[in-house]
């Protein structure tokens, strides 16, 4: 068995496991090619920038699959830096995405992103509560509402999506499930190797009551 896949101890605490399954690829284990992929795209003027490189263990563990990690990186960089959605309604449906999927690691790398971006902290408190917490614009509420949708249904339904036509172009129309969908990829991912969070960022919330799909 390879020596990066460790034995499944299934440690667990709130349901997330708490060792990893795959250990990150330390530096001296890097090809060529994933280290240059991993300066160009994770450095300091990137929104993940790290004091070191290896500090990232979510890159760190995909980069192990020397195949399939550039592809994803280029996909993932144009979502998360090039992308049509502003960066408010990026990360309000991110970290929606995080906190229906109990992604420790995603909640705190991207609470971290959207504070140093000027969201406020009420609005990261908002997000948990979902779409019927006060204070939300119609923008934003319909965002909320539409992740939601998608994480429950596997779609957007006729009300939202027409409310939403309201606020984004076409392109951001496409780009919203695309950008749902990733995330949900990576909350997969993430939970599944246990790829474990950095020290120093923001625990995942408990659910609350006002987060449930209370539609079933």
């Amino acid at each position: 068995m390879d020596d990066a896949v460790l034995d499944d101890v299934e440690l667990v605490c709130s349901g997330q496991i708490t060792a990893p399954r795959v250990a990150p690829a330390p530096p001296a284990e890097w090809p060529d090619r994933v280290r240059a992929i991993l300066t160009a795209n994770l450095g300091a003027e990137s929104p993940l920038g790290a004091a070191r490189l290896g500090d990232l263990n979510l890159f760190t563990t995909v980069a192990r699959h020397h195949q399939l990690f550039p592809a994803w990186m280029r996909f993932a960089d144009q979502l998360l830096r090039h992308g049509s959605l502003p960066f408010r309604d990026r990360e309000v449906a991110i970290l929606r995405v995080a906190y229906h999927c109990r992604v420790a690691y995603e909640w705190g790398h991207h609470v971290k992103i959207a504070l140093a971006g000027g969201l406020d902290p009420a609005t990261v408190a908002r997000v948990v509560d979902g779409p019927a917490a006060d204070g939300w614009d119609n923008r934003s509420r319909l965002l909320v509402t539409a992740v939601d949708e998608l994480h429950f249904d596997a779609r957007i339904s006729g009300p939202t999506w027409s409310g939403l036509r309201g606020h984004l172009e076409t392109t951001q129309l496409i780009e919203l499930p695309v950008l749902v969908g990733h995330y949900t990829l990576l909350a997969y991912t993430i939970n599944s190797l246990g790829i474990q969070p950095e020290p120093g960022l923001s625990p995942l919330p408990q659910p609350t009551g006002r987060s449930t799909d209370d539609r079933r």
